[in-house]
Order: structure tokens, then sequence, then C-alpha cells
């Protein structure tokens, strides 16, 4: 009996999504092709992997260890494909790419345009996705690097599918109406606590970061816009609709607003650049990788 990669990584989505429908729909498959690949390896491998329930599935003992020798394996295969490559003697191929918004315009797209003069051999495929969808369309293999962020008070869950690579730390800053008792200097969260708040959607991290610093200040944001575009944010306390929170590399400029340091506690976002696991080393991924390292030294201001 031989494992098949294939039916390895449809186990492992169905245990990172919970339902062989959300599998099916990242794996561009049909539930039934699902059901029938699963149903073949559990039947090479001689025991149940799944337990089913009328709306959902989970794993077994015997399943969750199966996962994580899946993930080995398919590392190693990435890895594998990954040194291969590397005989070609040429940095050529396609990379499909993932970028949020506020990390597109400053690191992003300047890494891209240095890669096609550098390597025009390389084409490149971009498309806009929040983190959130970036991920687990990496593990699932529609992309091939994932731009995406973690800030401080939401830390992220270790995920053996995904290497990371860290490209810069930004600090949060405060957003004030002009004219704002509090516009003349550091801004400490909590003295916020009665204000209206502009804020990203609920299943932004940005959000969540602030609702959990609110709650240990004692209070509740009072949402009144939500928005997951930062300059909306920005120009919604222009308005003075209420106040808000912004990476600092947020391009803010034109808005009438006070920009100031967030203090008490101090807030960070870090922004990364994702790969599946094991195939980071390959040429051309590893092109695009330290293009996007020398965009965010620049972008910060600091050479590495």
């Amino acid at each position: 009996m031989t494992l098949n990669t294939t039916r390895l990584r449809i186990l492992r989505e169905v245990a990172a999504r919970g339902t062989i429908a959300a599998a099916a729909q990242a794996l561009y498959l049909t539930p039934p092709a699902i059901s029938h690949q699963l149903a073949t390896l559990e039947a090479e491998v001689g025991v149940p992997l799944l337990a089913r329930t009328a709306r959902s599935v989970r794993l077994t003992d015997a399943g969750r260890r199966l996962v994580a020798h899946a993930e080995v394996i398919l590392a190693d295969c990435e890895e594998a494909l990954a040194d291969i490559a590397e005989f070609t003697g040429t940095v050529s191929g396609s990379v499909r790419i993932s970028v949020f918004q506020t990390a597109a315009q400053s690191i992003a797209l300047p890494a891209l345009a240095q890669i096609t003069r550098r390597f025009p051999n390389i084409e490149l495929t971009i498309r806009e996705l929040e983190p959130v969808r970036a991920l687990p369309a990496l593990r699932a293999g529609e992309l091939d690097i994932a731009l995406s962020h973690e800030w401080d008070f939401v830390p992220m869950q270790d995920d053996p599918s995904i290497t990371r690579f860290d490209l810069l730390e930004e600090p949060i800053v405060a957003l004030l109406p002009k004219g704002h008792p509090l516009a003349t200097g550091p801004v400490r969260l909590k003295d916020l606590s009665q204000e209206n708040w502009c804020v990203a959607m609920e299943s932004a991290t940005s959000r969540q970061a602030v609702e959990r610093v609110a709650q240990s200040a004692g209070f509740e944001p009072r949402v009144v816009l939500e928005s997951n575009y930062f300059r909306a944010i920005g120009s919604a306390v222009e308005a003075g609709l209420g106040v808000g929170i912004a990476p600092a590399m947020t391009d803010l400029r034109g808005l009438d607003i006070a920009i100031l340091p967030l203090v008490e506690p101090a807030m960070h976002r870090r922004i990364f650049a994702a790969v599946r696991a094991g195939s980071g080393a390959a040429p051309t991924t590893k092109a695009v990788l330290e293009a996007m390292a020398a965009a965010a030294d620049s972008a910060m201001g600091v050479s590495r």
C-alpha cells in the first residue's frame, strides 16, 4: 500500500475546514468526489479516519495522527520540487501571489515591479485577498505566496503547513478629529472609552485587537462605522463620526486628522509572506521573497 498525496491533502483540508462541503469548495472538487477519496484512503489504511454526523465530520484519533504525518509528507514533497527546480538554471515559471490593501502599495507592488524587470521569465498573478481568506487559499494550493499580517494581542495559531517569512513590524497609530481634546500627544486607548469608534469588520484582527485591549481596560468600544479600509476609517474620523486606529504605513495623505502614537499599551502589526511548508527555496519563490524583503526595508527606511 502506497499513500496518495492527493488524498492526504484532501484529508488535511477536511480537518482544517470542518466539513466536506467546505473542503470541496476550497479544492474545486465536488462533495461526492471528496467523500470517495476519503473512503478510499480509509480503505487503504484500514481504520476509520473520520466520524461523520449529519452536518459535519470530525477526525478520529487515527485521522488526527495521519494528518500530522500528512503535514510532514506534503512539506517534503514541496521541498523536493523546490530542490529539483534549481537544476533548471533559470528563474522562471508562474508565481501566484495574494496581497492586502495596505501592504500592496508599500511592499508588494514595488517588489513585483522589480521582479518583472529582473526576471522577465517569471509570470506573476496577483490577487487582493484579506489574510483570513489568503492563508486557507495558500494551503489549498490556489496561491504560492500570501502576504499576511499578525496584530499584537491576536496571536496566530501555529500552522505546520505554512512557513512564514517576516518582512516588517509597524506601529499602530490613533486617528482623532482635528481639535479633539486628546489631539496634542500620545493616546491611551482607555482614554477613548467614551468615544464613538470607526473600526474594521468583526472578522478583522485589527478589530479583535482593539476589542481585547478595550475589554482589559474595562470598556466595550461603541462602534458607529465598520470598514476594512483604513483610509475609509480615516475619512470617517475626519468627518467627525468618531475615532479609530490604523497601521502607520496607511496612506492617510490629504486627510485633516490628528495621527498620534498609541501608548499604554503600544500596539504593532507584523507583516509577513507565507508559503507552503517546504516550498520557500524554489528559485522563483525565493526571488519574489527576496524582492519583498528589500521593498519592506525600503518602506520602513531601514536596511537589513
